[in-house]
């Protein structure tokens, strides 16, 4: 006769965990005055918004955020990384017998490859939901960044404008309006 036996494994599982994203896009900065004015002064633009000059470009740090334009091209980058250190834990049984069917050690180091499955699928789980939220906080930093980024390519261009406006006469009158953007200059040639 044969006599049963139950197999019961434990296991834990602690593990870090990282998300990275990232988005580009193009600035369209109007060639009104020679490219390397123009990146200056949109430069100077952003630098008022919170970026630091850094070799031809600008950056912004806001938490695990980095906004960069290259000045030159008028790329932004925006890349976002997060991490997180989980731990699961788990636990899974079978049942045995002592004539027939696979030894206990067998049996048991089968329980424990299930187990450790389940958990690194539990991982991965919490490594998609990471990395979802890191995107739905990148599509809102997005958001809130085009507006600023369009205001400073527009106060740019303004600058450039009233720059060029200088250079081919007298600027007999200058109207800006700087909520809706528009800008008048009259010049005298």
């Amino acid at each position: 006769m044969s006599r049963a036996y139950r197999i019961q494994v434990n296991e834990s599982l602690r593990k870090v965990i990282r998300a990275d994203d990232h988005v580009s896009t193009q600035l369209e900065l109007l060639e009104i005055l020679p490219c390397d004015q123009m990146s200056d002064l949109l430069a100077e633009e952003l630098v008022k918004q919170g970026f630091e000059r850094e070799d031809g470009k600008v950056v912004r740090r806001e938490g695990d955020v980095t906004i960069e334009v290259i000045l030159e091209t008028g790329v932004v980058s925006v890349r976002a990384k997060s991490s997180d250190q989980v731990k699961v834990k788990g636990q899974k049984s079978g049942h045995g017998f002592d004539d027939v069917g696979p030894a206990e050690s067998i049996q048991k180091k089968k329980l424990q490859d299930e187990l450790e499955r389940e958990l690194e699928d539990q991982i991965g789980e919490k490594e998609e939901k990471l990395q979802q939220e890191l995107t739905e906080q990148l599509e809102q930093q997005l958001k809130s960044l085009r507006v600023e980024l369009d205001k400073a390519v527009n106060r740019a261009t303004a600058e450039a404008l009233k720059q060029k406006a200088a250079k081919i006469g007298k600027i007999k009158q200058l109207t800006e309006d700087p909520e809706s953007g528009s800008l008048t200059i009259v010049v005298e040639v």
